[in-house]
């Protein structure tokens, strides 16, 4: 099992000293970048004895989803995808909970089934540079297309694309109150990543008071045999070292 944590690259040196393998960049951070400057990251993360695995973020505000055309998305896709190459990485998470939900006046069922396919078709473009598409299902906060995991699971498993999958957020799967009895049914390969914040509204990083809940979590994920990544997705204190030394340890163990 490999653990990282989502941040920028301010945060590598913490990352780093807390003995994370690697980190997750946002690609809305990232997608506007040159060449020199990304290359400049890449060798930051090196520095620090950080893979740079993956990207969170997929979209940022210059995309609508729904109303720009497709060749539009398409090539801010492949942008991406180029960048994942450049650093590195190999798959992108695509949650932008804002981009996906449904639209003013439109239908929420009808708003699903276009979600599925600009995702497929993403997918079926990031093939073609290596990376893996991974959908994150979002908490009914955030918005209101494909929020549990059981939801995500059935839309990535009617798409049947080899490079599209799932990921589970603990902190999503915890306000939605879902039951871990999902991850009985799940598939080989199922899920495709992991997030992972404290079981709490605040969505801090983990400490010892989390033990209990975090223990079941990694209970179910081994018994799935669950074995890539895990990264840290979380609100963070003023002191983001001392929050990371504290929760890779922690993480380590129970995982």
């Amino acid at each position: 099992m490999k653990f990282g944590v989502c941040c920028i690259p301010d945060n590598f040196a913490s990352a780093g000293a807390a003995g994370l393998d690697y980190t997750e960049i946002s690609m809305a951070y990232l997608h506007d970048k040159g060449k020199a400057e990304l290359y400049e990251i890449k060798q930051k993360a090196n520095n620090y004895g950080l893979d740079i695995a993956g990207f969170n973020g997929f979209m940022g505000a210059g995309i609508s989803l729904y109303g720009d055309p497709p060749e539009k998305i398409l090539s801010y896709s492949k942008e991406n995808f180029e960048i994942a190459n450049i650093l590195g990485g190999k798959y992108c998470v695509f949650g932008c909970g804002w981009l996906r939900k449904t639209p003013d006046g439109a239908d929420k069922a009808e708003t699903e089934k276009r979600f599925a396919l600009i995702l497929s078709d993403i997918a079926a473009a990031a093939d073609e540079y290596g990376v893996e598409m991974i959908l994150e299902p979002l908490c009914h906060d955030e918005t209101d297309i494909m929020n549990t995991f059981d939801e995500g699971l059935r839309l990535c498993r009617a798409a049947d694309i080899k490079n599209l999958g799932c990921l589970v957020d603990f902190y999503h799967f915890y306000k939605n109150e879902e039951d871990v009895s999902v991850f009985d049914t799940l598939r080989p390969g199922e899920p495709r990543h992991v997030h992972l914040a404290r079981p709490n509204d605040d969505r801090a990083a983990p400490t010892e008071a989390d033990r209990e809940t975090l223990t079941l979590w990694a209970k179910k994920l081994k018994a799935s045999g669950y074995d890539k990544r895990i990264s840290l997705e979380c609100r963070w204190s003023g002191d983001y070292e001392n929050d990371l030394k504290v929760a890779a340890p922690l993480l380590k163990e129970i995982f």
